[in-house]
């Protein structure tokens, strides 16, 4: 025996490094058909635009030849597009220009498809369709270029009208504020100049009637949140604002009448003008940066081949399905039921739900769940439970039970707020009682220190940092949905791992081959035996064996019911079964299949699920840290412990062989604040049972509706980015806080000592705000 020779390369479509056969050009299948669909369309200017792409981190094209035939089902129209004309999806493996070129290409290359809006920076692609077009094309489309989709949710038109009638609110109220307020101002430099008799008379009443509008109308908001908190019994921070602007415009019309110099119109009017743009600034941009793209999992909804009274097959959406009734899957598909097996064999993908790598045969009478996934066989399936009684539906039901569970975080500035309010109101209460000699400067003084000591800089600190810090993360490829994961990753002590997909790359390939140079020969049968299956290990075989084997056709290709194929090619009989399964090696899933000839073993090939490149780093990070970092698996204990060697983690760490159900169980129970890290509908649960949970790129949607935090990318590197951010946005709030505290402290002290007017006072609070902006920018433009 020998093995054989291997060499490093590049591949031509994505610029990863692979080691194969000196004859391959691709490191993945999907990349040779990308490429090779690319060429034959006339879109190699792909490759020019890929300049900027990372080409430390590539990303070989995934293909899965799904039909997505469910995309076009009136049922799962309804529920997730709008409009029935617009759909979204998420793409995975959108990273660079060149892709964005590409899917812009999609109308000229489609006919079903009218236009395509691109939303690098999470991924999203809206498509619209035309009348008679299909979905389930244009899905096949971003598909057959190496972009995986997965159908998003859209909001109701009503909800984007809404949103779209309150920004224009918004925007009028902004409008308003500041051209009276800047009318104002006009009036008030002449008063200032020492303007009077007649003339100060009416500019004083002209500067009331243009700041009616502005105190009643554009106000509005401010009035509205503080009788809402009055209501609740629960002060904000729009109480002093109120409070501030109620107080101006009593003494404002009161040295109106009584002819005191007492107007504060100008302060009030540019103080709401001031609040109200800061605030749609802030608003937009944390609606920019804390939105995450709303995958929604189409696990159970999908097409579904249904067995009539007269014994054919309608095909109808998995939502149509009741007990009882008769499913024919005949090609690669989605599970949409729990069943029986009732006629036909079958090999089944199971690591969704049992975390297990290795595919299961089915035969009749076994028994299998929705989420799974067909790779092969022909076979009849016997409904027990419909997809909304399913067990995945039962892990949905736990997962929203733990999302409404989780309690809420109470943030730092809102405790603040509450015990900042009720100093400030007491400071200038006894600042005017204290001056009251001086009724109009005792008023000046009290209004100062209110406006100026708004806890609205206090109050922002926080989120602002947080909102950034978002961002930030999602441009490396991170999505925190809520300010909240920031704070708890600060308290986590404890990680737990999944290992399917998650510590390993979740897909088979073969390390290693075994046999002599006389049967070097016989390689070409294995191809041609594995040529169009869709099994793992028979997609692994032909892409190790690639173009090093002459070009045969393989006939009477049938499936053995106890796992591997069989057929003949040139006329003789071949076979390629499962000979062995080893222990783990290297941390890898270690299986050995035989190539039979005549009954004959004459190569071996060794399949295995390698440990990602950089898990073992990331677990010496993490115990450089001071972090306790388990392995919590439903895979057998002795690849689970082979994995745990490989990557550096204590035996006494791993957990294996653990249901869904006993995975989340295991983290309720834990005394210690946990992360759980995991991919697939199997760590649902888990990941919504967790402090905070972290959804590896590939998982299933189900997953995200549990997850604190998606990573989009093939990096388990970025789990050290994603603790960094929030330990970096701790110290930038720290700092923002400390300069609140400061501001407040020195402005209220020249607000009461009178060296501060309400005026200066209303164009400083805002623009302490833009310092804690401009603080947090350099934070977040400092974070690595």
């Amino acid at each position: 025996m020998q093995t054989a020779t291997q060499v490093q390369t590049t591949c031509r479509h994505c610029g990863a490094l692979f080691t194969g056969s000196s004859h391959e050009e691709f490191c993945c299948r999907g990349c040779d058909s990308v490429f090779t669909l690319l060429q034959s369309k006339g879109l190699g200017h792909y490759y020019d635009l890929q300049s900027n792409r990372d080409l430390a981190c590539p990303i070989p094209a995934k293909v899965s030849n799904e039909n997505y035939g469910y995309c076009d089902d009136p049922y799962f129209i309804q529920e997730m597009s709008c409009n029935s004309r617009t759909m979204s999806f998420y793409l995975e493996g959108l990273h660079c220009t060149a892709c964005l070129w590409l899917l812009e290409k999609t109308p000229e290359l489609l006919k079903d498809c009218t236009s395509v809006q691109v939303r690098m920076s999470d991924s999203i692609v809206e498509v619209t369709r035309k009348p008679d077009g299909s979905f389930a094309k244009i899905a096949k489309h971003f598909d057959r270029f190496g972009y995986t989709p997965h159908v998003v949710k859209q909001g109701s038109s009503e909800a984007l009208t809404l949103k779209d009638k309150e920004n224009r609110r918004d925007l009028i109220r902004i409008g308003v504020a500041g051209a009276c307020t800047g009318n104002i101002m006009i009036l008030a430099v002449s008063l200032y100049a020492g303007a009077d008799g007649i003339m100060a008379s009416q500019f004083r009443w002209i500067s009331a009637l243009i700041a009616a509008p502005v105190l009643i109308y554009c106000a509005w908001p401010f009035y509205k949140s503080t009788f809402n908190s009055f209501r609740n019994r629960h002060l904000n921070i729009d109480v002093p604002i109120v409070a501030a602007i109620v107080s101006g415009i009593l003494i404002s019309f009161w040295g109106l009448f009584s002819g005191a110099e007492t107007l504060f119109f100008d302060s009030l009017s540019t103080l709401i003008f001031l609040l109200l743009s800061s605030r749609f600034l802030l608003k937009k941009i944390q609606q920019s940066h804390l939105s995450t793209s709303n995958l929604t999992s189409h696990l159970l909804l999908s097409r579904a081949e249904r067995r009539t009274s007269d014994g054919s097959f309608e095909t109808v959406s998995s939502l149509a399905l009741k007990k009882g009734d008769v499913v024919r899957y005949s090609q690669p598909s989605l599970i949409c039921a729990d069943g029986e097996v009732i006629e036909g064999t079958a090999v089944v993908d199971t690591a969704t739900l049992t975390g297990e790598s290795v595919p299961h045969n089915l035969s009749e009478g076994d028994y299998v769940y929705a989420g799974t996934r067909a790779l092969s066989g022909s076979w009849l399936l016997k409904v027990d439970n419909p997809a909304q009684q399913s067990r995945v539906a039962g892990i949905l039901d736990d997962v929203q039970r733990s999302v409404q569970s989780k309690p809420k975080v109470v943030q730092l500035a809102d405790k603040a707020a509450q015990w900042f309010i009720v100093i400030v109101f007491a400071l200038a209460i006894g600042t005017f009682f204290y001056f009251i000699a001086a009724p109009v400067d005792a008023a000046s003084r009290a209004l100062a220190l209110i406006i100026v000591t708004c806890p609205c800089v206090f109050g922002m600190a926080i989120p602002l940092s947080m909102s950034l810090a978002i961002k930030k993360a999602a441009e490396s490829g991170i999505v925190i949905k809520d300010g909240n994961t920031l704070e708890k990753l600060t308290r986590i002590s404890s990680i737990y791992f999944d290992k399917t997909g998650t510590l390993t790359y979740g897909d088979l390939e073969v390390t290693k081959s075994l046999f002599t140079a006389e049967n070097r020969k016989h390689l070409s049968a294995a191809a041609a035996l594995e040529q169009n299956q869709v099994h793992p290990v028979g997609r692994a075989i032909v892409k190790y064996l690639g173009s090093s084997t002459s070009a045969v056709s393989a006939q009477n290709v049938r499936l053995l019911s106890e796992g591997g194929i069989t057929g003949e090619v040139n006329g003789f009989s071949y076979s390629v079964v499962p000979s062995e399964l080893l222990s783990s090696v290297n941390g890898e899933i270690k299986m050995r299949y035989s190539l039979l000839f005549d009954q004959r073993e004459v190569a071996q090939f060794e399949l295995g699920d390698k440990v990602r490149s950089d898990a073992q780093d990331l677990f010496s990070w993490l115990k450089q840290n001071n972090f306790k970092a388990r392995m919590l698996s439903g895979d057998r204990k002795e690849v689970a412990l082979g994995c745990a060697r490989e990557i550096g983690l204590n035996p006494a760490d791993v957990i294996a062989q653990a249901s869904p159900e006993q995975k989340s169980l295991i983290l309720k129970s834990s005394t210690e604040l946990c992360a759980m890290v995991g991919d697939g509908a199997n760590d649902a649960a888990a990941l919504a049972s967790s402090a905070v949970g972290i959804a590896v790129t590939g998982s299933l949607d189900i997953s995200l509706r549990a997850a604190d935090v998606y990573l989009t990318r093939n990096k388990l590197s970025d789990i050290k980015t994603l603790f960094k951010i929030a330990r970096q946005t701790k110290s930038v709030m720290k700092r923002n806080l400390a300069f609140s505290l400061c501001f407040n402290v020195v402005a209220g002290s020249l607000a009461i000592t009178g060296h501060m007017t309400p005026l200066w006072a209303a164009i400083f609070m805002p623009l302490s705000s833009l310092t804690v902006l401009a603080s947090s920018l350099r934070g977040a433009s400092s974070w690595k």
